[in-house]
């Protein structure tokens, strides 16, 4: 009877492992304006000036560091990979990546004869990416595929991503950084522009909410919340950015740059 019992514990205890599901989680991730300081939305001679200087957004690199670190908490695979529009001549993507520490992954940047838009370029390079990562998976220990992506809405990434998602019926979050200024909420006479199920952030800070990043070090929470109060996160040409949208809407110059600058304000005393 004791056999028994032992026996049938074993077969339930089989039963209930092969139902357990092993996670992999594959971030994929724009470059300019989402982990470097681009100002894509900025004057010629503006863009010109960050792509020499290359800055990188340092908070995210922790983000991403940390995100890369549990993995090593048992927490399944995670696999980095980014993409941008940029042409691959102007711009060494893995070695900006290494010197500026972001986990290593396998970089696609336009070559100088690609001539599909920046929308059918990604979208047909981060399908490659998943189709590949699907085939990989491990079957037999039911392994699943958690999906993080990462743009901003210079161009079209929230399309793409959300596009995607839809299309293949996937188990993704969607970040983007709000670098037009129109999609985050400074003003309820504003119009704001987004997407459904795209999430929008204004700043780091903001990630800290989501439940995707609940297992953030609390070292690097204080960093990042610290790095807000010191108005550290947002580069200032951003300002400048929301100033000229609210010029576009009022057709008044100087109202428009008082009231971003209270806009702005107002932004770094919420959180």
């Amino acid at each position: 009877m004791l056999m028994c019992r032992r026996t049938l514990l074993f077969l339930f205890c089989l039963f209930l492992y092969s139902f357990v599901t092993f996670a992999r989680t594959v971030v994929i991730s724009d470059i300019d304006d989402t982990l470097k300081q681009a100002n894509s939305v900025g004057t010629a001679p503006e863009q010109i000036y960050h792509f020499l200087k290359k800055v990188p957004y340092l908070d995210m690199r922790n983000l991403f560091n940390e995100i890369k670190n549990n993995e090593k908490k048992n927490l399944g695979t995670i696999r980095f990979f980014y993409v941008s529009a940029a042409k691959d001549f102007t711009f060494n993507a893995d070695k900006w990546i290494q010197k500026n520490q972001f986990p290593i992954g396998r970089s696609t940047l336009k070559t100088l004869n690609e001539k599909r838009s920046t929308y059918d370029f990604k979208h047909a390079v981060i399908k490659d990416i998943i189709e590949a990562e699907k085939k990989t998976l491990n079957v037999e220990e039911n392994e699943s595929l958690h999906i993080l992506m990462f743009g901003d809405n210079a161009q079209a990434d929230a399309m793409v991503y959300s596009d995607l998602t839809h299309e293949m019926h996937l188990d993704s979050a969607i970040f983007i950084r709000d670098v037009r200024a129109e999609a985050t909420f400074f003003n309820s006479t504003l119009p704001i522009k987004k997407i459904i199920g795209v999430n929008y952030f204004f700043s780091e800070v903001e990630l800290l909410a989501f439940p995707e990043f609940h297992l953030i070090n609390p070292d690097l929470k204080l960093k990042t919340y610290d790095n807000y109060k010191r108005r550290a996160l947002i580069p200032q040409y951003t300002l400048k950015t929301l100033s000229r949208r609210l010029e576009s809407l009022y057709g008044d110059k100087s109202r428009a740059a008082s009231d971003a600058l209270n806009f702005w304000n107002d932004y770094y005393s919420r959180f």
